[in-house]
């Protein structure tokens, strides 16, 4: 299964287009984006472990991030933030990023990573 096309956009012209047409990136786009996103720690990207919970853009163009960390005291967290910011706000028609961590409900690898990850954590 091929990953959605970061670069697309929700409206005609392609990502070239996007300012010029007002286009927006879709929530898909958004979550390929943050599939770039890799844990300092595990080494996988936060997308196959089931960290991000949901992804929307606003008509604004603003991309909201609901996600969790693996744990609460994530040491690395501030950097997963920078780089979840970085990563949706250089797409397309995104105008701003707002990513919200939640802690409900808890991260849990054995049932929220892909398939891939779990295997490569090991868990089968």
């Amino acid at each position: 299964m091929s990953e959605p096309d970061p670069t697309a956009i929700a409206a005609d012209g392609g990502a070239d287009g996007a300012a010029a047409t007002g286009a927006r990136a879709t929530p898909d786009a958004v979550r390929a984006a943050l599939a770039t996103v890799i844990d300092p720690e595990i080494g996988l990207d936060i997308v196959s472990l089931g960290l991000v919970y949901s992804v929307d853009v606003d008509e604004a163009g603003v991309a909201l991030v609901e996600m969790t960390l693996t744990t609460p005291y994530c040491p690395l967290g501030p950097v997963l933030e920078t780089q979840v910011h970085a990563a949706a706000a250089a797409l397309p028609g995104i105008t701003d990023v707002r990513l919200e961590l939640v802690w409900s409900p808890p991260w849990d690898p054995y049932t929220m990573a892909s398939e891939e990850a779990r295997l490569e954590l090991g868990i089968y």
